[in-house]
């Protein structure tokens, strides 16, 4: 059996090598029957049985007892021990290397040491993920947004003396995928009350079923901007319309608090990842502006790279967090969303973005601009200065301007999808690309 890689991110875990994805499942655990269920399996069953269902095991990774007894489990170490070997038994794995979340604790670490020591296979390696992604990376100092379950974690890595170095680390509790999902499906709910009287959250039965949908339905939108739902069960049918703004509105804070966060730990040079199966979360790109998507892939292809750095004894892993540049490969692609913006969205109108400067508000003397849009009630200016080089951020008020749900800066570069508010309650503008501008 060839060297296989497992990923655990407990949304998905994923085992693979180098010519094939084997298996994947989400952290998921049913315990409502005779037997445990794990996987896709038990989540398809979460809203039914909420009591009965775990979801954070892999997130906690610990010794401390579970809230609900159960002849099965005595804490989370014994759920994610079966999820992971449920996962690989039937494999016939060999020699495996394991790639774990950067915000593993080093106790999180010997307890997962002590998991995959009962495995049905060998581990000869224990490596940060983040450090695998970034291997694809040219730049000399980057930041991987990573979304799990409850959480979203942010990694900084940098080029140091010919390594790559993973520097940082922060954990964006609330920030997960859950938080978002929870988000939309109660968007979901309002919109059944509001247009047909019919909540789904008051029937298990409804509740499952949207959750079991969700993912197709915001596909659809995606698609054509807005779409239909449909609940049919017991030969009830409900309908409701939802347009791709309203998911996108919905997790605005979410996303602000994780911009807030990514402004708080890049510099300048920084460039922004994030996995391109996480890229299309909606709203994400218009309120987290800049990413730049990474092959999940082809971590396999740097592991195989790096094995001979990676490999350990099993009876002596080691956590790695940093790989020798010599024979990495770049393989990062942009994402569309870098354009720079032409014009911008005021009032439902697109007003053009000269090149120069175009001033919002009253200029103080003498700024010099190619033109000017008053805003009533406003006595300061924001201008957007733009050049070959993109569009800039000018501020000239005291008064705060918000960029994406977060503070602005003075000279800030400014991509399509940015949103500006002037003022707590001010105009919200957005800069926008008109192609053929």
């Amino acid at each position: 059996m060839p060297l296989s890689l497992i990923e655990l991110r407990d949304h998905n875990l994923r085992v693979r090598t180098q010519s094939a994805l084997l298996a994947q499942s989400p952290g998921f655990a049913n315990i409502a029957g005779e037997a445990p269920v794990f996987g896709e399996a038990a989540r398809q069953q979460a809203r039914l049985h909420p009591r009965h269902t775990f979801n954070q095991f892999w997130a906690q990774l610990n010794l401390d007892p579970l809230p609900l007894k159960s002849k099965h489990f005595r804490h989370s170490a014994d759920l994610a021990y079966r999820h992971l070997d449920s996962l690989t038994r039937s494999l016939a794995l060999d020699e495996t290397v394991i790639a774990v979340p950067g915000s593993y604790t080093r106790n999180q670490l010997a307890v997962l040491l002590g998991i995959v020591k009962q495995c049905a296979f060998t581990p000869v390696g224990l490596v940060d993920l983040a450090l695998l992604q970034a291997a694809q990376s040219p730049a000399d100092d980057c930041l991987i947004l990573d979304f799990h379950l409850h959480q979203a974690v942010l990694s900084g890595l940098r080029r140091i003396e010919g390594q790559l170095v993973r520097e940082r680390v922060v954990p964006v509790p609330a920030c997960g995928l859950v938080a978002l999902q929870d988000a939309w499906l109660n968007l979901i709910s309002d919109e059944f009350v509001r247009q047909c009287r019919f909540d789904p959250q008051r029937s298990a039965d409804a509740e499952q079923f949207a959750a079991n949908q969700l993912a197709s339905w915001i596909a659809a939108c995606q698609a054509t901007g807005e779409t239909t739902l449909e609940i049919n069960l017991r030969g009830s049918v409900q309908q409701a319309r939802l347009a791709l703004p309203q998911f996108e509105h919905k997790v605005q804070n979410i996303f602000t608090r994780l911009m807030q966060e990514i402004d708080a730990l890049r510099n300048p040079g920084t460039v922004l990842y994030i996995s391109a199966n996480q890229v299309n979360l909606p709203g994400l790109t218009r309120y987290i502006p800049g990413l730049i998507t990474l092959d999940d892939d082809a971590m396999m292809n740097a592991c195989l790279e790096q094995i001979d750095h990676i490999r350990r004894p099993p009876d002596n892993l080691q956590l790695i967090t940093r790989l020798p540049l010599d024979g990495l490969r770049a393989m990062a692609t942009p994402a569309p969303q870098l354009k720079a913006p032409t014009h911008l969205l005021f009032n439902h109108r697109a007003l053009l973005l000269p090149q120069g400067r175009l001033t919002l508000g009253t200029p103080p003397a003498p700024l010099d601009s190619a033109r000017i849009v008053p805003l009533p009630g406003f006595d300061g200016a924001v201008a957007l200065l733009r050049n070959a080089k993109g569009v800039q951020l000018e501020l000239h008020t005291p008064d705060p301007v918000l960029r994406n749900g977060g503070l602005a800066q003075n000279g800030q570069a400014l991509v399509m999808g940015d949103t500006l508010q002037i003022g707590t309650n001010g105009p919200i503008l957005q800069m926008i690309v008109v192609e053929g501008a």
